[in-house]
């Protein structure tokens, strides 16, 4: 695999260092790090080694910044995590607002959260989960076991990779501490599916399950994280405010083991501001208006680098991703596929889209998650040869049509469809871009006459099994019975070592088949205020329940 921009290592762990830090001093317009005082400390976390991948909870009675000011550079759909696979959702809401019945430590394994335990059957075909008790949802009411049944159903019909899983089965209530799902096939990755979800198994109350909007979507984000949703000004920001009666687990005191343990809010408010375009993101940061700020191009990094009252970091974070329209269309015919494949120089679309904010590789698995790293169809990887392209375009029967890309103008998509276009129409592929914001991308996708590709990325995953182009509900609608057969076999394995060989099988077929291109995994790029402190940075991008600015 060629990596690509090295100076990512030594940031990651000078910000390991400096973010386990917790806020210090006091004085007036502050807020009080209040850690849910009311509550008892509750047990509910394994540990294991965090080193460099969370951050250790702000003393109580630590005085912070009032308003943590975030600017991100889109806007996501809807907040509703059960049916919306946006990553600024998720980085919003997901164990902020929202939490799961298990979560992901350090080493991306479920550990309870809301759970106080799980058990899985010898058969590995029935999940029981004990519930924790006197835990608060943001309207005031305890959380039962009737609401977790509720949201873990609705996030089952709402997901297609674990809909397709899953079948028929569902949660349901055993006693008022207990819920339990029972499946004609293995749960054995069903809980770090839950812990990991592109589309978080957020648990929310019963009612607003049911409280759903003309497309769907809920009307209420109540969720029992540190945080409750306060205001959405679209275009604008979204604003989160501290639960003061929030219940946390785990041991107060004690750094977090990658997302899970003891959650302090030192801040009162988080503010995600909504700034689309990065230089402007960049140029406020440097001014004071915001505090951090993700997504930082890679011509604006060396300059925030050498700024000494910033910090950055640079870490892989996930994998783009050329979503074939399958059901319709030029994308529909492998041979056409593989055309495609077979022409892309992943190297040249990559820099064109994140300068040197990228490494190549050939696993739809990111770097992170070293057990399911493979070369398995490393073959048909960026070959970059016009003659094979051109022989399998005589193949697939193609005559002149025209190949449609969808994409959004957001985070560099645009100039990876422009190379990309540049590359296809020289083996003679007549190729038409759509340029559009994220959100229209998202409502457009759903519509398989509208493209025959379109490219979007994906954070990296806990197993392969929450990669979403392998649901056939999914667009892009991958229905090959092959690949359909493959994928069932690995979710049936009983035990990792099964799973793991059933996934090199998966992945050795999908670069034949083509679900996806996946052309290599991007950088995340973050800069902010050297005096911010608690910030998580395991997986997906800065959390900040544990996160202040002290004051002087």
């Amino acid at each position: 695999m060629k990596k690509r921009n090295r100076r990512a290592a030594a940031a990651v762990m000078a910000v390991a260092a400096l973010l386990v830090t917790a806020c210090g001093g006091g004085s007036s317009n502050s807020t009080t790090a209040a850690g849910a005082s009311a509550a008892a400390d509750t047990s509910g976390s394994e540990t294991g080694s965090s080193a460099g991948t969370s951050s250790a909870a702000p003393a109580e009675g630590t005085k912070c910044q009032d308003t943590l000011h975030i600017a991100v550079q889109q806007q996501a759909p809807s907040l509703d995590l059960h049916k919306n696979s946006s990553l600024i959702a998720r980085q919003m809401m997901d164990g902020t607002v929202f939490e799961k019945l298990v979560t992901l430590n350090s080493q991306a394994e479920a550990v309870p959260e809301l759970a106080e335990s799980y058990e899985l059957s010898d058969d590995a075909r029935t999940l029981t989960f004990k519930l924790r008790h006197g835990v608060k949802f943001h309207d005031g009411s305890e959380m039962t076991a009737d609401d977790v049944v509720a949201s873990m159903n609705r996030w089952i019909e709402g997901f297609s990779t674990a809909s397709t899983m899953l079948g028929d089965a569902r949660f349901e209530k055993v006693d008022d501490d207990t819920v339990k799902i029972t499946a004609d096939t293995s749960l054995l990755l069903l809980p770090p599916m839950i812990a990991g979800s592109a589309q978080p198994a957020a648990i929310t109350t019963a009612a607003a399950c049911k409280d759903e909007d003309d497309n769907g979507f809920m009307k209420q984000y109540i969720g029992t994280g540190p945080y409750k949703f306060t205001e959405w000004v679209q275009d604008q920001y979204v604003r989160l405010d501290r639960f003061d009666d929030y219940v946390p687990y785990g041991n107060k005191g004690e750094e977090m083991d990658g997302w899970a343990g003891y959650k302090s809010a030192p801040t009162q408010t988080l503010e995600y501001d909504i700034v689309p375009d990065q230089a402007t993101a960049s140029a406020g940061l440097e001014s004071g208006q915001y505090d951090i700020i993700w997504n930082v191009s890679s011509d604006d990094y060396p300059r925030l680098e050498a700024n000494p009252a910033l910090s950055v970091a640079s870490a892989q974070q996930g994998s783009v991703a050329l979503i074939f329209n399958h059901k319709q269309g030029l994308g529909a015919n492998q041979s056409f596929r593989q055309a495609v494949n077979t022409a892309l120089n992943c190297d040249e679309i990559l820099t064109a889209a994140f300068g040197s904010g990228y490494e190549l590789g050939s696993c739809y698995m990111d770097s992170g998650q070293a057990f399911w790293q493979t070369d398995a169809g490393s073959e048909y990887y960026n070959q970059h040869d016009v003659d094979k392209a051109k022989q399998l375009l005589t193949d697939a029967g193609y005559s002149g049509d025209t190949f449609r890309i969808l994409c959004s103008n957001l985070g560099g998509s645009d100039k990876m469809a422009v190379a990309m276009k540049s590359e296809l129409e020289a083996v003679g592929i007549t190729v038409d871009l759509n340029i559009v914001d994220w959100a229209t991308l998202t409502d457009y996708r759903k519509d398989p006459s509208l493209y025959d590709m379109y490219i979007t990325t994906f954070a990296e995953v806990p197993v392969p099994t929450l990669k979403l182009y392998y649901g056939t509900n999914y667009p892009g609608w991958s229905v090959d019975d092959k690949l359909q057969s493959m994928f069932k076999d690995m979710t049936e394995a009983t035990t990792m070592d099964d799973a793991k060989a059933k996934w090199e099988a998966l992945q050795g077929y999908s670069w034949e088949y083509l679900p996806i291109i996946c052309p290599g995994h991007y950088l995340g790029q973050y800069a902010w205020k050297k005096e911010l402190t608690g910030v998580n940075m395991y997986s997906g991008g800065p959390k900040f329940w544990n996160a202040g600015i002290p004051l002087a």
